[in-house]
């Protein structure tokens, strides 16, 4: 699944991830739209891009587990895998 944040960044969803309760992936996707706006601002040089693109970001969320990739260059944050943060 793949929801459009304006013209920036994509948020996607792995579909793996896609039997995640419905109002849990809504809430995900909020914070992550949050995310995408703010890496607007991070200037190309910056050694948080180094960092990103070296490893694996993670969301939790309401006892969940989000982890997820930046990617740059295509614009985009893919969630590669939810899991309940206890298990």
């Amino acid at each position: 699944m793949v929801r459009a944040f304006g013209k920036t960044y994509k948020i996607q969803f792995a579909d793996s991830v896609q039997e995640t309760p419905a109002d849990l992936l809504a809430r995900a996707h909020e914070v992550l739209v949050g995310i995408a706006n703010s890496l607007q601002g991070i200037p190309a040089g910056s050694a948080l891009w180094s960092e990103m693109r070296a490893g694996i970001a993670e969301l939790n969320l309401a006892g969940w587990r989000f982890e997820y990739r930046v990617d740059r260059r295509g614009r985009r944050i893919l969630v590669v895998d939810v899991q309940r943060a206890d298990g």
